[in-house]
Parts: C-alpha cells; structure tokens; sequence
C-alpha cells in the first residue's frame, strides 16, 4: 500500500506541476500577445497619422474612402504659397522645405500629365502599401475640425472595406479627441462573438483609428492548449512508470531491514542489519536505531535471563535447607513421637534464618525492580554531607575495632559547608553496603577509610580498604546482581560471606543513580579496593 500511494502522490504532483505551468503558461502568453498587439495597433496608428499629415489636406475630398486631386494652373509663387499655408504648423525649417518641394513635385506632374488625380493615389492603395496589409487590420481616419461654436467635429475621410457597417470610433464611443500628437490603446471590446483590440493616434488635424480582431490570438492559445491536453496524458503515463521504479528502489533498502528484523529472534538476538553500501543518511540513522535497539533488547535479555539463573540459584539454597530442616523435624516427630524443646528451637531458628534471606533477597530485588523502573521512593532533603558522614563513621569505627580492623576518617574540612538534595535512609544504605564489604574483605590489621572531597560543582565520597582487591576483568561485573567475584567467593569460609547476596553493589549502584549521581571503582589484586561516589551539590 504504501508503494502504491508513493505512486499516486508522485503522479498526481507531477500532474499538478503541468498543468499549474500550463495556467502560468496560458495566461503569459494571453498577456504577451495582447500587449504585442496593442504594440502594433499604437504603432499602425502613428505610421498612418504621420502619412496623412504629410499628405495637403486640400487633397482630401469629402469621399470617405479616396484622396483625388483639384489641380489648376497656377505660378509657381502661388504653389510655394499654397503648400506652406497647407502645411502643419508643428514643422519648419528643413521639414517645411521637405513638404513645400513634395507638394510642388506633385503640382508637376499633375501639369505634366493632364490627368486629374494621376499624381497622388488613393489613400487606402497607400496606407495598403505601408502598412503590413493584414488581412485581420482595420482602419479609420478622421479629419478633425472645429464648428462655429468650437466643438470638435469629426468628417470621415478614409475607412477600410472589412470594416463593413461599423465604426471603430462608435464601437468604443469616442466622443472627443486631444488635438495633441499622441497615441493611446483603447483596450479590448466584444463585438458579433469576437474580441477586438484598437488604438487610436492623434493631431490637431488628424485622427488614425487601427483595430485588430483576436482571433489569431485565440487561434495560438487554442494551439496551445490542443499540445498540453496531448502532453498531460504523456506526462502521466511517465510519471506512473517513474514512480514505480522510483518507489521499488527507494522502499528495496527498507524491505531488506523489515526482513532481517523478522528473521531476528531470542535465539539470534546477536545479529545485527548490515549497513547498505550506499545508504542516504535518513536510511543510515534508521539502521543505527535499529542496531542500537536490537542491542538494548539483547542486553536485556541476557540480563533478565541472568538475572532469573541467579535468582533460581540464589533462592534454591535457603529453600533446601528449609525442606531438609523440615523433613529432619518430621522424621524425629515419627520416630519418638515427640520433639525436644532444645532440637526444635534450634530447628526454627535455621528455618527463620533461611526465611529472613529469602525476604532479604525478594526485598532486594524489588528494590531493583523499582530503581530499573524510574520508581524508587526518595524522600529527598537538605543534607550536611560532611555531618552525615561524621556521624556515620561513629559507628563505623565500633565495627571496625570489632573485626581488628583500623578506621580511618579522611573529610576534607573544605567540604564543611557541602550540602546535597538526598534520602538520608538509602544515602545510609549506600554507605552501609560499601562499608560492610570493605569490613568483609579486609584481613585483620587491615585499614578503611571513609573519605569526602569537594569537586567544583559535585562532591566525591566512599569507602578505600586495604583487603584483597579486584581482578581488571571483574571490575565491569562487580555492579551485577548476584555476582560475585572469586575473591568473594574464596571467602566463603567464613560465616558472614557465606550469607553474602550478592545484591549490595547492585542495590548500591541503583540507589546513588536515582540520586542523579554516579559510583566507580578503582582496585588491584593485594592492593585493596577504592569505590567513589560522585553526587552534584544542592
């Protein structure tokens, strides 16, 4: 399902993508042609202004769509006369000189050739001949003059035949025109189910209307559409078969790692995913997670395994003894029928020993039980170190001399002042275990040092003996429940080791990382062993 959506969204994107270019596309193009049409409109209006105003206007007859001729003999002082009162009063000098020698050319060859209007053609021969003579163009030209009252009056004096009925002027009802010489666009109107865009130029004796249907505009967007509508399906069909490929290769690596996490079981939690030789970052981070969480479950899982091998162990032992404790009582009560008062308190005592074990170890392991689950019940308060421990070492001491032992107390006075946020019950935990092994492990005539020392922001403290040390390959383990080391275990001849179970360290360890701390261990074999606790300051 997955790759299939991938698929679709791929497509329908790229889909999108075309036809929003095709939108931006159409409407760029609609605007360029309109505003190249209107280009040319204002340029077709200026060219046919400037030929008419170039043109004498006693040339102009009241036909509206030709120019003729009205020659008649006359001095060449009264043709000079005659074109410079027709010409416009906006030209002079070389200008004026240009339009005077034009118009007696003119006279000329009307003389020459004694027809009436062989010298000058009909305007729309002219203006057909200057301008591009589309077959789309129209054409309107108007001489402007004033009424008796000064009102501007317009008199049609040329027109292009496809024009037919109408007038480019009433189409878009101009009224009015500014005799100034200018050119504006008069913008797009519908007429008969057709677009037409015009402009208009203008003098203070002439004024040109051009005009142009829309039709070829139409006509090259409708091409234009025609090639997106066959270019859409295209696009799709490619973009169908890019997004499957697409989608295979980039879901390939990721059904690999669905396989091999399948494939990983309790029997083979060792095995880890092979990294791909390409692999993007997305998909190298996605397997370190993976390998990372394979390896925490691992671990886990041979702690809890562990854990359970050494509870069955740990708890088999007191149970034996209260089964055999037992069946001795009931074979005696058989036999006499009775039970000394002596034989069964020396009975119920083991049997109570053997109880109170197996409550120290189910009270220990619930005490992990709750540290591994962010549970332990601190009830944290404002705590003198360097007093605490003062204090502690008082008792300390008694317990050493009892044991032959020499204790020593190393509090730097510097730490007086020391206070940190802590239970004060399990900080004496913590300091009681660490105490009790030192006590355990030191031979008599040995020394035990408690010690306190100030960091910048923390505060270290702990327990150093001079007993039998710890082998490097142990030091790693020591803080593992149940566990203990062959130094430990060469002890157990001993009362007291022998009722060792193996949690103190453990619950240790626990209790002083609830506290947002950290314990460590320095030791070599013969050397005595140093266990440091490092708590931040209040």
């Amino acid at each position: 399902m997955l790759r299939i959506r991938l698929v679709l969204w791929y497509s329908f994107l790229v889909v999108l993508t075309v036809a929003s270019v095709g939108a931006v596309q159409y409407f760029l193009l609609y605007r360029s042609l309109n505003n190249e049409l209107d280009s040319a409109l204002l340029a077709d209006a200026k060219t046919a202004l400037k030929l008419v105003s170039n043109r004498p206007s006693k040339h102009f007859s009241e036909s509206p769509s030709h120019i003729h001729t009205n020659y008649s003999s006359k001095t060449l002082k009264q043709l000079v006369d005659d074109a410079i009162k027709d010409a416009p009063d906006s030209i002079s000098g070389q200008d004026l000189t240009d339009r005077v020698l034009s118009s007696l050319m003119d006279e000329m060859l009307g003389e020459l050739s004694g027809k009436d209007s062989a010298a000058t053609e009909p305007f729309d021969a002219l203006v057909e001949r200057t301008l591009t003579s589309r077959r789309n163009d129209l054409l309107e030209v108007y001489a402007i003059e004033k009424d008796s009252i000064g009102s501007q009056v317009l008199h049609p004096v040329f027109r292009t035949q496809n024009l037919g009925g109408d007038t480019i002027r009433d189409l878009y009802s101009i009224k009015e025109l500014t005799t100034k010489d200018s050119a504006v666009s008069l913008g797009e109107i519908e007429i008969g189910g057709e677009s037409l865009r015009a402009a208009v130029a203008s003098n203070n004796r002439f004024a040109v209307f051009a005009a142009y249907t829309e039709s070829d505009i139409w006509d090259a967007i409708s091409r234009s559409e025609r090639t997106y509508l066959y270019i859409l399906p295209i696009a799709l069909l490619i973009a169908t078969l890019g997004g499957i490929v697409l989608a295979r290769k980039a879901l390939k690596p990721i059904e690999d790692i669905a396989n091999t996490a399948q494939d990983i079981g309790a029997k083979n939690l060792s095995r880890r995913i092979e990294m791909p030789a390409r692999g993007d970052r997305e998909l190298t981070s996605l397997i370190n997670t993976l390998n990372s969480m394979i390896s925490r479950i691992e671990g886990s899982f041979n702690q809890i395994a562990q854990f359970s091998s050494d509870a069955s162990h740990e708890l088999k032992t007191p149970l034996a003894i209260l089964k055999g404790e037992i069946e001795q009582a009931q074979r005696r009560v058989s036999l006499v029928h009775q039970l000394e008062t002596l034989e069964a308190q020396q009975i119920l005592s083991s049997l109570m020993e053997e109880v109170e074990r197996m409550q120290r170890i189910v009270d220990g392991l619930l005490l992990l039980a709750k540290a591994d689950d962010h549970r332990l019940p601190l009830t944290k308060a404002n705590i003198s170190l360097y007093n605490f421990l003062d204090s502690i070492a008082e008792d300390a001491e008694i317990l050493a001399i009892d044991r032959g032992l020499q204790f020593v107390r190393k509090l730097d006075k510097n730490a007086n002042e020391v206070h940190i946020n802590a239970d004060p019950t399990f900080l004496y935990q913590v300091l009681m275990n660490l105490l009790d092994n030192a006590f355990k492990y030191t031979p008599q005539g040995g020394t035990v040092t408690l010690f306190l020392n100030k960091a910048e922001d923390s505060v270290l403290f702990g327990v150093e003996d001079t007993g039998s040390g710890i082998a490097s390959n142990d030091l790693k383990k020591i803080f593992r429940r149940f566990y203990r080391t062959e130094q430990a275990r060469a002890h157990l001849g001993t009362e007291q080791t022998a009722r060792s179970l193996g949690l103190g360290l453990a619950i240790t360890k626990s209790i002083v990382e609830a506290h947002g701390g950290s314990i460590r261990v320095e030791s070599e074999i013969g050397m005595g062993s140093k266990f440091i606790v490092e708590l931040p300051v209040a």
